[in-house]
């Protein structure tokens, strides 16, 4: 890998990294480029891998982050460790893993179809006051008729997000794999909403069709980022053809990251 482009946020820490990560390519041989790269280097937190994945996943080339964030589940490298990459693209000393993305079709009120992609999670969430009411079908079989604030549709990378911490499980990133949680379900003596997390293989594709859409306004958000201002009346969630390439250094470890991050909480304070 000989050209590199680099994506970051304009933070204090994250622009003297870029400085410094700058100096020590060009001393290495490797070229610092705007178009055509071999490699994406994104000089961030997981917002800022989530925001050069959206905006350059056409580019089809790995992606791999320096840390500079706070939690940093998704940059595989500390801000100490600029050397470090460096010897791992110099000496191809790293594997690329490939993580599929989940595409979301949505129907408009008025009609339109809007297709998105999230690499995280979709958010399917209820504005009103009132309980949002869905029926869910999982591979076009009637499943639930749901009662509560809505769902995350998360992938396995995505899980340790706003899954987690709303009641989902953690789902080693290499599995073939996404998961559907809902949100403050409504349990009572007339409503059995789905009540906890479902793990899904990843063939299998989800409808949700919202009941009284017309007069009740659910968001759609693919990796925090709002869909539509339209009111939604038909969501259908499943797995990508298109993919996300991120490199690693070969000695890293899912667990270890999950125990550093999410048990640990080995959390950067700036």
């Amino acid at each position: 890998m000989k050209r590199v482009l680099l994506h970051h946020n304009f933070k204090k820490e994250s622009l003297r990294v870029k400085g410094k990560l700058i100096r020590r390519l060009v001393e290495s041989g490797i070229n610092v480029v705007e178009d055509n790269p071999d490699l994406v280097v994104v000089i961030g937190g997981d917002g800022t891998m989530l925001s050069a994945i959206r905006m350059m996943r056409g580019l089809k080339v790995p992606f791999v982050g320096i840390n500079t964030g706070t939690l940093g589940f998704l940059p595989s490298f500390h801000i100490d460790e600029i050397d470090r990459l460096i010897d791992v693209i110099k000496t191809n000393t790293y594997n690329v893993q490939s993580y599929p993305l989940l595409k979301v079709i949505c129907k408009t009120v008025n009609g339109q179809v809007i297709e998105k992609y999230a690499f995280n999670e979709i958010l399917i969430k209820h504005l009103e006051p009132r309980l949002m009411e869905a029926m869910i079908y999982i591979d076009k079989e009637e499943f639930n008729y749901f009662t509560g604030d809505g769902f995350i549709i998360s992938t396995p990378i995505g899980a340790t997000g706003y899954a987690i911490w709303a009641g989902g499980v953690a789902m080693h990133s290499e599995l073939p794999v996404y998961q559907l949680t809902p949100l403050n379900p409504n349990d009572n003596s007339v409503n059995r909403p789905l009540m906890s997390s479902m793990v899904l293989p990843i063939e299998a594709a989800i409808d949700i069709n919202i009941i009284k859409s017309n007069s009740r306004e659910v968001i759609v958000a693919c990796d925090g980022l709002k869909i539509s201002n339209d009111y939604i009346s038909e969501i259908h969630i499943m797995a990508s053809h298109k993919a996300i390439e991120i490199l690693r250094d070969k000695r890293y470890s899912y667990y270890n990251l999950y125990r550093k991050k999410i048990i640990d909480k080995n959390i950067i304070r700036g």
